[in-house]
């Protein structure tokens, strides 16, 4: 069933989606880009290591899958993650099913998302 068979004015619901569209475009700073590389996270005030996988990174941040199958809720939690030999520390915003949304506490350089990227190819 299309829109105009329920009747819904699709401009109206196109102008509402834009402008949604256009007040949460300071939240994506940087440009995401997928990748799988298996890593692990320490939480940084516990000392514990947690295995997983960082499946999208970005120079501001990146997301976290751990192995395990259920999810603890860990917003605000200083973590660190290590990839290739480099720490990057950063703080979880966000605890969602599909993994912990880190913000890094230093932009990464184009450089070494670069050299990241090509890991996970």
């Amino acid at each position: 069933m299309t829109l105009e068979q329920t009747g819904i004015d699709s401009t109206t619901l196109r102008r509402r989606l834009s402008r949604d569209e256009q007040k949460n475009s300071h939240k994506r700073r940087f440009e995401r880009h997928a990748t799988f590389i298996v890593t692990h996270l320490v939480i940084m005030n516990t000392s514990q290591h947690i295995a997983g996988v960082v499946d999208e990174i970005s120079l501001g941040g990146m997301r976290f899958r751990p192995a395990s199958k259920y999810l603890q809720r860990r917003d605000t939690e200083t973590v660190s993650v290590s990839i290739d030999g480099r720490s990057f520390s950063g703080r979880i915003r966000a605890s969602r099913p599909d993994g912990y949304g880190i913000e890094l506490l230093d932009n990464m350089s184009d450089h070494t998302l670069e050299d990241i990227l090509a890991l996970g190819a």
